[in-house]
């Protein structure tokens, strides 16, 4: 009769235990779930429109950014340029020609092989202003990019070579043997809503 007794309220507690149990993981559950709704109603979200609207900001401060000495950026590279190529209305890209070369201008569908060194424009973690940040060089590796030159905005032909719509209007903008510095928004550079500028040297140019 005892051991029946016993039983049967481990019997009682066991249920009560496991309806507790259960009632405790709806709870976290509802709770958890909550927290997921407040926070997706408070992240802010950022359109594409928003995030190219804040790369050109962030690019026209850098062209205003103030120099050693005492020019803007813009100012400063234009004044040791040989020339510019300003298509900053237009797709965007501003073009500085620091040696022109003296062989033939680059032509459409020509065979070209350059080589480049990249930086992004960000801003200073420390001061919030904006600067040029070195990324990479294909300077001394062992061979240049090579890729047949192809129409403005040609997206497809772009993605076929792998070489982006800004360079290769720089490129069109340039003779064998040259070098520039070009700046490329996003749109006409790697798409990632940075800006980016390319110190660019044309080492071949086909028939």
């Amino acid at each position: 009769m005892f051991l029946a007794a016993l039983a049967f309220n481990m019997y009682i507690m066991s249920n009560w235990i496991k309806k507790k149990i259960v009632g405790n993981s709806i709870l976290v559950v509802v709770v958890s779930a909550i927290f997921m709704l407040v926070g997706c109603e408070t992240r802010t979200y950022i359109s594409p429109k928003q995030y190219l609207e804040q790369e050109q900001v962030l690019l026209n401060e850098f062209y205003n950014s103030i120099q050693e000495d005492g020019n803007t950026w813009l100012d400063s590279m234009t004044a040791v340029s040989v020339d510019t190529v300003d298509h900053r209305g237009e797709s965007g890209m501003m073009l500085f020609h620091t040696e022109v070369g003296e062989g033939d201008s680059v032509r459409l569908f020509k065979r070209v092989a350059y080589r480049l060194t990249k930086y992004e424009i960000l801003r200073d973690d420390e001061t919030n202003e904006p600067g040029l940040y070195y990324i990479g060089s294909n300077e001394y590796s062992q061979s240049p990019i090579v890729y047949t030159t192809f129409i403005l905005n040609d997206a497809g032909s772009s993605s076929a070579s792998g070489v982006a719509l800004g360079i290769n209007e720089a490129i069109l903008n340039m003779r064998f043997g040259g070098k520039s510095t070009v700046v490329l928004p996003s749109l006409i550079g790697d798409n990632s809503y940075i800006t980016t500028a390319y110190d660019l040297h044309i080492t071949y140019l086909g028939n």
